[in-house]
C-alpha cells in the first residue's frame, strides 16, 4: 500500500476564527484603555501563538499511515489499514480541526479522531484509494 506523500491543509473556519479574535480583541482593547501594557504583550504573544496553531494543522498521507500534525505540538500517527469509518459531522469537540465542517476518522476498536481537510473529497478519495474498506457518510443537507 505504498502511495507516495501528500499533504493536505486544514481549512480554517471563518467563524471560529472570527470568535476568537473577537474575544481577544476585546481583552486587548480594555489592556489598552487600563495602560496595562504588560498584560496587552502577553496577550497579544497568546493571540499570535493561537493564530500560528490555527494555520499550522494538515494532515499528511506516507505510505501506509495517516500523520495528524498540530504545529510542532502534537503528532498522531493513524495506520490507514486501520480506519474503518470516515464520517462527516460539525461536533465541536476539541480536535486539531481549525473548522466545524469536520470528518470523524474512526479507527482500530474504538479510536476516532476529527480533522478538518481543505480539500475533504480529495482526502477521502485518498484514504479510500488505500483502504476500500472504509465506509463513508456524509450528512444529510438540509432543504
Amino acid at each position: 500500500m505504498i502511495s507516495g506523500y501528500k499533504k493536505y491543509r486544514s481549512k480554517v473556519g471563518l467563524g471560529l476564527l472570527g470568535i476568537l479574535s473577537l474575544g481577544f480583541g476585546v481583552g486587548l482593547y480594555y489592556m489598552i484603555v487600563d495602560w496595562n501594557s504588560i498584560g496587552a504583550l502577553i496577550h497579544l504573544v497568546t493571540f499570535a501563538l493561537v493564530y500560528y496553531l490555527f494555520f499550522s494543522i494538515s494532515y499528511e498521507i506516507k505510505g501506509d499511515d495517516l500523520l495528524v500534525n498540530y504545529a510542532a505540538f502534537y503528532q498522531k500517527k493513524i495506520k490507514i489499514p486501520s480506519i474503518c469509518r470516515i464520517k462527516e459531522t460539525r461536533n465541536p469537540l476539541g480536535s486539531p480541526a481549525a473548522s466545524l465542517d469536520r470528518l470523524e476518522i474512526q479507527y482500530g476498536s474504538n479510536g476516532f479522531i476529527l480533522v478538518s481537510p481543505k480539500e475533504k473529497m480529495a482526502f477521502i478519495d485518498h484514504l479510500k484509494s488505500l483502504n476500500p474498506e472504509i465506509q463513508v457518510e456524509f450528512r444529510k443537507k438540509k432543504e
